[in-house]
C-alpha cells in the first residue's frame, strides 16, 4: 500500500508540474500576442512593469555608488597660532552656522562648521588648534587629514620661519604615503598678513604679481615663492590674501577660484573615502552574520559532540 501511495503522489505531482508549465506558457503567449497587436498598452513610464532581477541588482548598485554624493565635502584648515585660520574661515564663507563673529584662535579641538556658498557643494570646514600651541595634538591632525577632501594650510607672510610647518606637513604627507587605501587630498597654502610686508604703510591693491610694479608687489611675490619652496608645493597652489578688517583682499576671487578649480579632485577623494567607509561597515555586517550563524550552529550541536 505504501508503494502504491508514493507512486500515486509521484504521478499527481508530475501532472501538476505539467499543468503549471502549460498555464505559464499560455499566459506568456497571451500577453505577448496582446502586446504585439497593440491591444495591451503600457504606460509611458512603464510603471506597471516591475524591475527584473538583473535591473534590481543594477539599481541597488547605482544607489550604492550615488550615496557618497550625500556626504559633505570636508575641508581642513591648519597652521600655526595667529596665522589667521579662523579669520580665513569667516572671510571665505561669510555666513557660518554656529559662528557669526570672528573666531578666537583658542580652539581646543577640531571645530566643524557647515558652510554654504555658490559653486560649492555641501561642505564642512574644520578649524584646528594652532600647531605651536599646547592645545595642538599631532595625532588628531593626522586623523583629520585622513578624513579631509581638501586642505588649506595657512602661513603668515611676515613669518619666514616655516620649518615647523614643513616638518608637520611632511608628517601628514607620510600618513598618506603609508596608507595605500587613502588618496591624498589637494592642498592649498594660504599666505596671510601680506599687508604687513614692507613697505608696511603701503596698501593699494590690487597687486600684479606676474609683473610687480611696486616694492610691495615684489615682496608679496617673493613671499609666495618662498612659501612654495619652504613647503614643497607648486607656486600656483600658494594664494596670498589679506584678512585684516577693512582690507579683505584676494579671498572672494583668487582663493575661491583656486578652491573651485580643485573641487573635482576633492570630490574624487571624497568618493573613495566614502567607498572605503562603506566597505568597512559591510565587512562588519558580514562578520556579525557569520558569527551569528556559527553561534547558532554550535547551539544546535548535540551535547555529546561538544563534550
Amino acid at each position: 500500500w505504501g508503494h502504491l501511495r508514493d507512486r500515486g503522489y509521484g504521478v499527481a505531482w508530475a501532472e501538476l508540474q505539467q499543468w503549471l508549465l502549460r498555464e505559464y506558457v499560455r499566459k506568456v503567449g497571451y500577453y505577448a500576442v496582446e502586446l504585439y497587436s497593440g491591444r495591451l498598452v503600457l504606460t509611458e513610464g512603464g510603471s506597471n512593469l516591475e524591475p527584473t532581477r538583473a535591473s534590481r541588482a543594477d539599481l541597488q548598485e547605482a544607489e550604492r555608488i550615488a550615496a557618497p554624493l550625500d556626504e559633505p565635502l570636508r575641508i581642513l584648515v591648519a597652521g600655526r597660532a595667529s596665522a589667521g585660520k579662523s579669520s580665513l574661515i569667516n572671510a571665505l564663507f561669510g555666513r557660518l552656522i554656529a559662528a557669526t563673529d570672528v573666531l578666537p584662535d583658542t580652539t581646543a579641538a577640531l571645530a566643524p562648521y557647515r558652510l554654504t556658498r555658490e559653486g560649492l557643494e555641501a561642505a564642512l570646514i574644520f578649524d584646528t588648534p594652532g600647531s605651536d600651541t599646547p592645545l595642538f595634538e599631532e595625532k588628531a591632525l593626522k586623523r583629520a587629514a585622513l578624513a579631509a577632501d581638501l586642505i588649506l594650510w595657512v602661513c603668515p607672510a611676515n613669518r619666514p620661519d616655516r620649518q615647523a610647518d614643513r616638518t608637520l606637513l611632511d608628517r601628514v604627507r607620510d600618513g598618506y604615503a603609508s596608507r595605500s587605501d587613502h588618496r591624498q587630498p589637494p592642498l592649498l597654502v594660504v599666505v596671510t598678513h601680506i599687508d604687513q610686508l614692507r613697505p608696511t604703510r603701503e596698501w593699494q591693491p590690487p597687486y600684479d604679481l606676474r609683473n610687480p610694479a611696486t616694492p610691495k608687489a615684489a615682496n608679496i611675490r617673493a613671499a609666495v615663492e618662498a612659501a612654495a619652496a619652504d613647503l614643497a608645493v607648486p607656486v600656483e597652489a600658494v594664494i596670498p590674501v589679506c584678512l585684516a578688517e577693512g582690507r579683505l583682499y584676494n579671498v572672494d576671487d583668487v582663493l575661491w577660484a583656486a578652491i573651485l578649480a580643485r573641487q573635482n579632485e576633492a570630490n574624487r577623494v571624497r568618493f573613495l573615502r566614502c567607498l572605503k567607509d562603506r566597505q568597512q561597515r559591510e565587512n562588519w555586517v558580514l562578520l556579525r552574520q557569520q558569527l551569528t550563524s556559527a553561534g547558532r550552529w554550535l547551539a544546535e550541536l548535540p551535547d555529546k559532540v561538544l563534550r
